[in-house]
């Protein structure tokens, strides 16, 4: 399946990040989780203005309003991937000619379903894989889940104003390209 390339989808635990691409503050966030996740899992980001992006929003039916990253958590099995280039025969009628959304959704389906965090639960679900010391700031999920996502919803109404924004995503750096998730490897593994 192209999704389980595109995603990068191994066996075990497997984190992917979306974030608001053009936010400076964003931007700087993935490269410093980066530079700081260096044991598996390793995190993949895709920005929301992919087109990766978009169609995980709109399969996972994900706020499409750019004020929240996500983090999704698949758990994949060892058998899930010796299927990986699962025959879709079965599932799309062979007389009937379909659009690239429509596989992909379908290919999205076949997928384990995975744990969809938001707001501050993404934040802070994203620090526990980062190295040490970074971890023990998830101890900040004793606040009430109102109170974080009330300071995470304050701190994203206010992201452009403060530290302001790109025209376009920005490209990685050369060493962390294999952590972006990309739609041209999406479209190369067609």
């Amino acid at each position: 399946m192209r999704i389980v390339s595109a995603l990068k989808l191994k066996p075990g635990l497997n984190i992917i990040v979306l974030y608001d691409g053009v936010c400076n503050i964003c931007n700087s966030s993935v490269q410093f989780s980066m530079k700081r996740n260096n044991k598996p899992p390793i995190i993949h980001y895709a920005s929301l203005q992919s087109k990766l992006g978009s169609y995980l929003t709109n399969y996972y039916k994900l706020p499409n309003d750019l004020s929240t990253s996500v983090l999704l958590r698949y758990h994949i099995s060892d058998d899930f991937l010796k299927f990986n280039d699962i025959n879709l025969s079965p599932v799309l009628d062979k007389n009937k000619d379909y659009s690239t959304d429509e596989i992909i959704n379908t290919e999205l389906s076949l997928l384990p379903q995975p744990e969809l965090l938001m707001k501050s639960d993404a934040s802070l679900e994203l620090v526990r894989y980062l190295d040490y010391p970074w971890p023990i700031t998830y101890i900040l999920k004793i606040f009430p889940k109102t109170f974080r996502d009330g300071v995470y919803d304050w701190w994203a109404r206010n992201r452009y104003q403060n530290f302001g924004k790109t025209d376009s995503c920005q490209a990685p750096i050369p060493e962390w390209k294999e952590r972006i998730l990309d739609w041209k490897e999406f479209q190369s593994s067609e």
